[in-house]
């Protein structure tokens, strides 16, 4: 009876270990592929609390993020957010407002449905003119 119990764990541990692991068939998306893990990064919110600002004054200055480089070199700042929006659509981000307390950042992210691959935030502000006049990104690879 122990040996099928065993056996049984056994099994069922080897088929979650394949289905948290198993290498999706959705591509990455053309915007994101090939670019490098640039660590947690944050939605630019403001912060909520003297703390949270204090903290964020220790973390110091980071460089560029990959993503957020590629971004603004395919939608300079000051051309149309609507053009953005559309092209993250169109490779599978999800729209999402990242900041409670803050509505005018506007936020995208691309999930990966699997492990080995990276996720994707986007973060822009537009002006009343529907002008992008703040752009970022940034990818955290989980592996």
């Amino acid at each position: 009876m122990r040996l099928i119990a065993t056996l049984v764990a056994i099994v069922a541990l080897a088929g979650a270990a394949f289905w948290l692991f198993r290498t999706a068939n959705t591509p990455v998306p053309a915007l994101i592929a090939g670019l490098p893990d640039d660590g947690l990064r944050g939605a630019p919110c403001p912060a909520r609390s003297l703390y949270e600002q204090d903290a964020r004054r220790k973390q110091g200055v980071r460089p560029p993020a990959a993503l957020g480089e590629v971004l603004r070199k395919n939608f300079p700042l000051g051309s149309d957010a609507g053009a953005l929006e559309a092209r993250l659509k169109l490779e599978g981000f999800a729209l999402f407002a990242p900041c409670p307390n803050d509505e005018s950042v506007l936020g995208a992210r691309w999930l990966s449905p699997s492990w080995g691959q990276p996720d994707a935030y986007v973060y822009w502000r537009a002006d009343g003119a529907d002008k992008l006049i703040f752009l970022d990104g940034h990818i955290i690879k989980t592996n």
